[in-house]
């Protein structure tokens, strides 16, 4: 008896090729970026907060938390519209639940906050809602869309203000939105995840206008100044952090608080518990 040999079709190779082909990019897109904004990152001098250990720790975790968040970057019109509990009976009673809206930054969308928000709504904290921006384009046009935005939720939760989260360039899109755009009156809280509030040096390589809004010494930075009174604003940054460089234009004191992190990546600062830990303690204040 001859054994029958496994049949493999022109379909089968073909469909397997593309798989390896995609996961391929991927992984060599996660590379660049790391590869690029941490070797950078190693050639400026390391002061006794940046420590050398640090960079590599975070270098490591924001390669895996690439991995994790670039395969969900196509799904953007499917999923991340707005969170509840994880399971039935998780987080706080529905009754009097104040409505936040979560903003990405740039060249990202709303699935940036799969992780964060459902561990937020576990946590009681919402109505959750996310949403997804043109982000090259100008941040004015992105701050006109947030306000619309804001509307739209306030009228479906029956809501006078939101607090806002907001990672990287949606942070300086919101503060343009509050400061600029008469948000003051609809936001309560804004509560910022490694946004350049003075600009980094990055900045220089993007070709698109938000980029060059953000690069430290701009124009549009400095007209935006810092936060005024009004809203309660609070900027959490890491030292390690490759993208907003310095690190330290993060801050936004002292016209809010900081919470800063040593060991964490620009994107890695998303999947972090510790940072899901501070955005509650902030919104539950």
């Amino acid at each position: 008896m001859t054994r029958a040999e496994p049949v493999v079709t022109f379909e089968s190779v073909s469909l397997r090729f593309v798989v390896l082909c995609v996961f391929g990019l991927l992984v060599a897109a996660c590379v660049f970026y790391v590869g690029f904004s941490y070797g950078l990152a190693f050639l400026r001098p390391a002061d006794a907060n940046t420590r050398r250990a640090h960079l590599v720790r975070a270098a490591l975790v924001e390669f895996l938390t690439t991995l994790v968040l670039l395969p969900l970057w196509p799904f953007w019109m499917l999923i991340g519209a707005s969170y509840e509990a994880a399971i039935e009976g998780e987080g706080k009673a529905r009754g009097g639940r104040h409505p936040v809206v979560l903003l990405h930054g740039l060249a990202m969308n709303r699935t940036n906050w799969l992780w964060v928000g459902r561990r937020l709504a576990a946590r009681g904290i919402g109505p959750l809602y996310g949403t997804s921006y043109f982000s090259p384009q100008s941040v004015l046009v992105s701050a006109q869309h947030l306000k619309n935005f804001v509307e739209r939720v306030c009228a479906r939760a029956d809501a006078t203000r939101v607090d806002i989260v907001a990672h990287s360039l949606g942070g300086v899109v919101a503060r343009y939105y509050i400061e600029r755009l008469g948000g003051a009156e609809r936001v309560g809280r804004l509560i910022t995840i490694a946004s350049p509030h003075q600009g980094t040096v990055m900045g220089r390589m993007g070709f698109v206008p938000s980029a060059r809004q953000v690069t430290n010494g701009s124009s549009f930075l400095g007209e935006l100044g810092m936060p005024k009174p009004g809203v309660a604003y609070t900027s959490i940054w890491s030292r390690a952090d490759a993208i907003v460089v310095p690190p330290e234009s993060a801050s936004i004191a002292p016209a809010g608080e900081d919470r800063v992190f040593d060991d964490l990546g620009h994107l890695s600062l998303l999947l972090s518990p510790r940072v899901v830990d501070a955005v509650v303690e902030r919104l539950t204040t």
